[in-house]
């Protein structure tokens, strides 16, 4: 993957509107602001990267990643609809818990995980698993496919 800083590209934002518009209809994400864009996926505080997914010259996806001082933050990632077959947001988790590792960082984040949200279940699916709880992180044993924990 190719990596950007968080600013605006029009390429980039073109996917993003598809991926909204087909993963998220009317949920309020699908605003064609450029500016609305940017600040919800460019941070201030942060170092945030856009690393690009290609195949040849077609941008397949976009990952959105914070760097902090103990790992990495997979703020969010979008992708061409039209190649879901190719499962991009699997790839771009395991691709991030990659560079992770290769940075010598312990932990990826997945950010908030509500069980009962359909579009957030998919983070059950990977392990070892750590859930903040009563201000202590616990390992998530139950949390297998998406469920549990």
């Amino acid at each position: 993957m190719v990596s950007h800083p968080p600013i605006y590209n029009q390429e980039h934002f073109d996917l993003y509107q598809r991926y909204q518009a087909m993963r998220h209809p009317g949920g309020g994400m699908d605003d064609p602001d450029p500016q609305k864009y940017i600040n919800f996926l460019g941070s201030r505080s942060i170092r945030t990267v856009f690393y690009e997914m290609r195949h040849l010259d077609k941008l397949l996806g976009v990952a959105v990643t914070d760097v902090l001082p103990d790992g990495l933050s997979a703020v969010y990632t979008f992708f061409d609809p039209a190649e879901k077959r190719r499962s991009l947001g699997s790839y771009a988790v395991l691709w991030q818990v990659e560079l992770a590792r290769q940075q010598r960082f312990a932990w990826l984040y997945l950010g908030y995980w509500i069980k009962e949200c359909r579009k957030m279940a998919y983070k059950g699916n990977y392990h070892p698993l750590e859930i903040l709880q009563d201000g202590l992180w616990i390992e998530a044993k139950s949390a297998h496919k998406g469920t549990g924990a």
